[in-house]
């Protein structure tokens, strides 16, 4: 398919672990992505990353003004959350998240990452992750080692290979290859 660039920008969107606040308020920050979006739709797509909370918290809520000078600036986790809304409102064809989720916390990223799920249903999906939850949800997992693609497969096919792929799992989850689970209880 033949895309123009303005098309290509609309289908395939880029969220990286470097986040972007521009000067303005949220609400403004928000209609980057779709300047037609009315207020439902922002608050959808903020609860859809769960920021909804504090935004609500903040002085004038959507209107509340961000950036360096703002006494609201917003840290790297809420500012990672906020290009995921965006990511939202945008409704690409395609999403690239290039380890979108590092700047939260473990119980946030994977509370986002679920909430994400849902409203990227059918959509083309590459994910760029080192936290192994990220890939365990994959229909696919891509194993690169030294720049070499090492493995490739399902989650389950995976362990099953029991190579690279199924010794992180098992080191993350504090088991040893061949003994019984080693978790604490």
């Amino acid at each position: 398919v033949d895309l123009d660039p303005e098309q290509l920008r609309r289908q395939v969107v880029l969220v990286t672990q470097e986040h972007h606040i521009f000067l303005g308020t949220v609400r403004d920050n928000l209609l980057i992505a779709e300047p037609s979006a009315g207020d439902a739709e922002l608050w959808a797509a903020l609860a859809a990353v769960g920021a909804d909370d504090w935004v609500r918290e903040l002085p004038d809520g959507l209107g509340t003004e961000l950036g360096p000078d703002s006494p609201h600036r917003a840290d790297g986790s809420r500012a990672q959350q906020l290009a995921l809304a965006r990511v939202v409102l945008a409704d690409p064809h395609t999403l690239i998240l290039d380890e979108a989720t590092a700047l939260l916390d473990p119980a946030t990223a994977r509370h986002t990452e679920r909430a994400l799920a849902a409203v990227l249903e059918g959509r083309t999906v590459i994910a760029i992750a080192h936290r192994l939850h990220t890939a365990h949800d994959a229909d696919r997992v891509a194993v690169m080692e030294d720049g070499r693609l090492t493995e490739l497969g399902t989650h389950d096919s995976l362990l099953a290979a029991d190579g690279a792929y199924a010794a992180l799992w098992h080191s993350w989850h504090g088991e040893r290859p061949g003994l019984p689970d080693q978790r604490p209880s």
